[in-house]
């Protein structure tokens, strides 16, 4: 049992500490040098944000949209396209309904809801099919 006390304390010798050295020149010469800042690199100068800039977006003129196709950009997709329209009855066509029932011309009642010229206008994108605005008729 006293064996124990004969085995030291360290199963693995330790190396002998080296003193720090300044590297001398020849050591130094084969490292490979620095990499360039970023300035360097891209041949210009890093620059700070202007305070004194400031970009004002301002919407252009509204679209006045009428009873035919008209050629855009779309405000969501940013795509040149002609509008796309789909019509709406109005008040005014379910009264013209209305008054052809009424005097008795039943095969007429569709008529109104057939002639575009008696219902709103609605205008869509013809790429994304987003809607763009309406044309009422007055």
């Amino acid at each position: 049992m006293d064996d124990k006390s004969s085995v030291p304390s360290r199963i693995y010798p330790t190396a002998p500490l080296e003193q720090a050295v300044p590297p001398n020149e020849q050591q130094q010469s084969l490292l490979p040098p620095a990499p360039p800042s970023y300035a360097q690199a891209t041949g210009a100068a890093p620059t700070a944000a202007n305070p004194s800039h400031v970009v004002v977006i301002t919407p252009g003129a509204p679209i006045i949209y009428g009873p035919v196709p008209v050629d855009i950009q779309c405000p969501y997709c940013h795509n040149y396209t002609r509008t796309r329209l789909r019509f709406r009855p109005t008040s005014r066509t379910h009264l013209i309904a209305l008054l052809l029932c009424l005097f008795q011309l039943y095969c007429f009642i569709c008529l109104p809801y057939c002639i575009g010229s008696c219902m709103n206008t609605a205008h869509y994108c013809g790429m994304c099919d987003r809607y763009l605005g309406t044309y009422v008729r007055e």
